[in-house]
C-alpha cells in the first residue's frame, strides 16, 4: 500500500508543479485538441457505416474494428505528446538549469514518428521476450534492456535520440547499472493505468447505454440513430481521452524522473563527486528520502 501511497503524492506533485508552470500545461492542449480531433475524424466514419452498412452483422464488425483503431490511436497520441512533457517536466526538475515560463524547448513533436513507433512495436519485442525466454532462454539476457523500456520515451525527447539511439541508451544504463530505483517501487504506472482502464470501460458502457436509451437501434430512423451515436460517442470519447490524459502525463513526469536520477548517478561516476547522484527534489519529497542516494 506504501507504493500507492507514494504514487498519488507523485501525481499530485506533478499536477501541482503544472499549475505553477504555464509551460508544463502546453502539451495539455495539444493533447486536448488533437484528441478531440480524433473523435470528430472517428464520428464521420462511425456515421458513414451507420448510413450505408446499418447495424447488420457487417456494420457491426467495422464499427468495432473502428473502436479499435480509434483506442489505439488515442493511446498514441497520448504518448506522442508525453514527449513534449518529458522535455519541459525534465528542465523543470533540473536541479543545475533555471529555465523560466517564457523560455522556448525545442521543435515540438520531433520525435512524433519514433514514439508512434515505439508504440507500435513494444508490445511485439515484449512477446519476442516471452518466447525467447521459453525456447531460448540463453538468450533471454539480449533482451534484459526492456526491463527498462518505460525509459524510451524520455531518453528520445531529452536526448534528441532517434528510436535505434534511444534503445542503445537504455542498454548503456542497464550495462552500466545506472538505474538506481525499481520504478514499481512507487506504483504510479498501476494506479494511473488503473484510473485509465477504469475510466476507458466506464466511459464505454455509459456512452453504449447513452446511446441505445436516445435511439432503438431496431426501430429508430437514421437521424435518430446517428445522432445516438454521435452522443454516445463523445461521451464515451471525453472519458476515455480524459484517463489516457492523466495516465500519460503522470508516467511520463515519472519516468522523467527517473531518468534524470540515472543521469545524476552518471555525472557523479564521471566527476568523482558523490553528491551528484542524489535523486530529484521531487522523488525525495514524495518519499521522504533525502539521504537515499548519498552512497554510491
Amino acid at each position: 500500500m506504501q507504493r500507492l501511497t507514494y504514487a498519488f503524492r507523485f501525481i499530485t506533485a506533478c499536477f501541482s508543479l503544472a499549475i505553477k508552470h504555464p509551460r508544463l500545461r502546453k502539451p495539455w492542449l495539444y493533447f486536448w485538441m488533437g484528441g478531440i480531433a480524433l473523435l470528430f475524424l472517428w464520428l464521420i466514419l462511425f456515421s458513414l457505416v451507420i448510413a450505408v452498412a446499418g447495424i447488420k452483422p457487417l456494420g457491426m464488425v467495422l464499427i468495432g474494428l473502428l473502436i479499435i483503431l480509434l483506442l489505439f490511436c488515442l493511446l498514441a497520441w497520448g504518448e506522442i505528446t508525453a514527449l513534449e512533457t518529458c522535455w519541459i517536466f525534465g528542465d523543470l526538475i533540473r536541479e543545475d538549469l533555471v529555465v523560466s515560463d517564457s523560455a522556448q524547448g525545442k521543435q515540438e513533436f520531433a520525435h512524433w514518428r519514433d514514439a508512434f513507433l515505439w508504440v507500435l512495436t513494444l508490445p511485439g519485442l515484449e512477446l519476442i521476450r516471452f518466447f525467447t525466454v521459453i525456447f531460448r532462454p540463453s538468450r533471454a539476457a539480449e533482451l534484459n534492456w526492456l526491463d527498462a523500456s518505460y525509459l524510451m520515451l524520455p531518453v528520445i525527447s531529452l536526448e534528441d535520440f532517434s528510436l535505434g539511439e534511444g534503445v542503445e541508451r537504455i542498454k548503456q544504463l542497464v550495462a552500466g547499472r545506472l538505474l538506481r530505483f525499481h520504478p514499481h517501487l512507487v506504483g504510479v504506472r498501476p494506479v494511473a493505468g488503473v484510473l485509465q482502464w477504469a475510466l476507458i470501460l466506464g466511459g464505454g458502457l455509459l456512452g453504449t447505454r447513452v446511446g441505445l436509451v436516445t435511439a432503438d437501434p431496431a426501430t429508430a430512423g437514421l437521424l435518430s440513430r446517428l445522432f445516438a451515436v454521435a452522443l454516445g460517442m463523445m461521451l464515451a470519447g471525453i472519458l476515455a481521452l480524459l484517463g489516457i490524459f492523466i495516465s500519460s502525463f503522470s508516467r511520463a513526469c515519472y519516468y522523467t524522473t527517473l531518468y534524470q536520477w540515472a543521469l545524476n548517478v552518471e555525472s557523479a561516476r564521471m566527476t568523482g563527486v558523490a553528491s551528484r547522484s542524489v535523486p530529484p527534489v521531487i522523488l525525495s519529497q514524495v518519499m521522504r528520502l533525502k539521504n537515499l542516494s548519498k552512497k554510491e
